[in-house]
């Protein structure tokens, strides 16, 4: 199930992962009848929702002839014109639910497909007090990227359930923990879902959210029995006797073939080679932002580097379609960028626009024009935008995903990179062509690692009408060059400890540091002073602050609470540690 009122950007991408929710009610027959036709009706308790769960046949006749059956969710908000439409593709293995593929309807983190090879088994068909099982999905969604889920199923009891629908006796009662990780963050969630023997699921509940959906109606479409087979006892009727007829004997004679002849051997004059015909076509671009396809096939395939010289452009824009995200192109970047096919659009930024002519043979139907998109960027806001980074210091193998967020609108654009790009590009596009940057807008750009540890920045740049024009903003990107925005004393680590350990902070300047370390009565019993240190993080062994345990003497001091300050010109912060000998 996907919640689709108002929530935080994380929330939405367990929309994949919450398949769960009802996929897990389609269990064996006894809990859920998977008969094409059935239909459930559900209402959230404070009426806000409608939803409507059906079991459909696929439209794909390979799927229907290996059993496959497509549970299909829509979500209405009501009082609104909000509609979400989602696809589960299921088969019912002697009572095992098995998912083979997923469609779900993400809102601005695009199409959420995955096809699961082999089919997961989201649902056993016993399902005991006590029993316990995983469930793991892989998305690739726009603006988080991987989202990796694993759903920990938990049968925890069986009761009487009351729902408008009436009531039910037996309910199984499911607990669902979901664990979901991106480069950004990890989230994990807790619901409930009941199922009713031959109903199937009557009540769900997402506990973060506060949500409760009780079963309204349902009708369940009644298998038709099979005919019985009718025997038809089989008749064998005698056929009269032939008489044999008298074989008469016939001498063989074998005539003597003519010889033939050899035709003679013709040579056919070779056909003359037609020349491919190389056509012209004229497109009219505006000055800013413009969506184009490739009318010709060139001589040689475009890049999109290629296709911005051609064009006079500074930004190549593609959607794409497997992962429904968009990728980017600046003039910023070294390499060639990605390639250029006649079978898609791009969104194109030129500075100047004008008439550009195509050359090169047909690959489709040539249309009788090409109008230029309407210009809907100026020098102050922008529809279609790219934050590109160069990358440099990467660790060999390393995976770094980069993370640009319009610290007005809130809106996250994230790209992954792999090792070997020296650029990573994050892009922004609406294309019904509303206002997504402006001039005056703060970009935040941070590079994470796989973890998603910032391992560099975060910087903020301010967008000016040069970028607006240019359709892309360039930021340089270095691992290990971080941005803190605060300054923050850590905790020492370890600790309690005997007789060393590491005092981490972080700096959001540049700043003389010192430490003052002080025993329960307050006095002072070492100092260290670190010198002037750059804004940064210095957390691990090898940049915190150290200290021995000992005095300004040299000597070792006795076990008990300590505390320690760090100072700079305009930061004091005190903890507390514990020597344990």
């Amino acid at each position: 199930m996907k919640i689709t009122r108002p929530m935080s950007w994380l929330n939405l991408i367990l929309g994949l992962s919450l398949i769960c929710s009802f996929a897990l009610t389609a269990t064996a027959q006894d809990y859920y009848p998977t008969t094409v036709g059935n239909t459930w009706v559900f209402l959230s308790t404070d009426g806000g929702e409608r939803r409507t769960y059906s079991i459909e046949e696929s439209d794909n006749d390979k799927e229907k002839d290996a059993g496959i059956m497509v549970l299909k969710i829509v979500t209405e908000t009501l009082g609104t014109d909000t509609v979400d439409t989602d696809l589960y593709f299921i088969s019912d293995d002697n009572g095992d639910l098995k998912l083979h593929r997923v469609r779900t309807e993400e809102g601005a983190f695009g199409v959420a497909a995955v096809t699961l090879d082999p089919p997961a088994l989201f649902f056993p068909a016993d399902l005991p007090v006590g029993h316990t099982w995983d469930i793991i999905t892989v998305a690739e969604l726009n603006l988080v990227g991987t989202a990796t889920t694993t759903s920990t199923i938990e049968v925890v009891d069986s009761e009487v359930l009351e729902t408008p629908a009436g009531t039910f006796e037996n309910c199984v009662k499911l607990e669902i923990r979901r664990k979901s990780v991106t480069a950004l963050a990890t989230i994990r969630t807790n619901s409930y879902q009941w199922l009713a023997p031959d109903v199937g699921p009557v009540k769900f509940e997402d506990v973060e959210l506060g949500i409760v959906y009780e079963l309204q109606s349902y009708d369940l479409v009644e298998e038709t029995p099979a005919e019985p087979a009718v025997e038809t006892p089989a008749v064998t009727l005698e056929e009269p006797e032939t008489p044999e007829e008298p074989t008469v004997e016939t001498p063989a004679v074998t005539p003597e073939e003519p010889e033939t002849p050899e035709e003679p051997t013709v040579e056919m004059p070779e056909e003359p080679m037609v020349p491919i015909k190389t056509s012209s076509f004229d497109i009219a671009l505006e000055s800013g932002l413009n969506m184009v396809s490739i009318p010709l096939m060139p001589p040689e395939p475009y890049t999109a580097k290629s296709l911005a010289e051609m064009l006079g452009a500074t930004v190549v824009i593609k959607l794409d379609a497997a992962k429904q995200s968009f990728v980017g192109y600046s003039v910023a970047e070294d390499g060639e960028g990605f390639g250029i096919d006649g079978n898609s659009g791009y969104i194109v930024n030129t500075s100047a626009g004008g008439v550009v002519t195509f050359t090169g043979t047909a690959w489709a139907n040539k249309s009788d024009a090409v109008a230029a998109a309407p210009k809907v960027s100026t020098d102050k806001n922008a529809w279609a935008f790219v934050v590109t980074s160069s990358l440099q210091h990467k660790e060999t193998g390393a995976t770094y995903t980069i993370v640009a967020k319009n610290l007005r609108t809130g809106v996250v654009a994230t790209k992954k990179v792999a090792n070997d790009k020296e650029y990573g590009t994050a892009v922004w596009a609406d294309l019904n062509h509303k206002s997504i940057v402006k001039a005056g807008d703060k970009i935040e750009i941070a590079l994470l690692d796989k973890l998603g540890t910032i391992v560099s920045g975060p910087f903020q740049r301010t967008v000016t009408a040069s970028d607006i024009h240019n359709a892309y903003l360039s930021v340089q990107m270095k691992v290990g060059d971080l941005r803190p925005k605060e300054t923050i004393l850590g905790q020492n680590f370890p600790n309690p400890f005997n007789p060393e350990t590491w005092i981490p902070y972080q700096l959001s300047r540049d700043a003389n540091v010192t430490i003052q370390i002080y025993n329960v009565s307050g006095k002072a019993v070492r100092t260290l002073n670190l010198g002037h240190k750059s804004k940064g993080l210095y957390l691990t062994t090898s940049a915190a602050a150290y200290w021995d345990g000992k005095n300004r003497a040299g000597e070792p001091v006795a076990s008990g609470i300590y505390f320690y300050t760090l100072q700079t010109a305009n930061f004091s912060a005190t903890r507390r540690m514990v020597i344990l000998k």
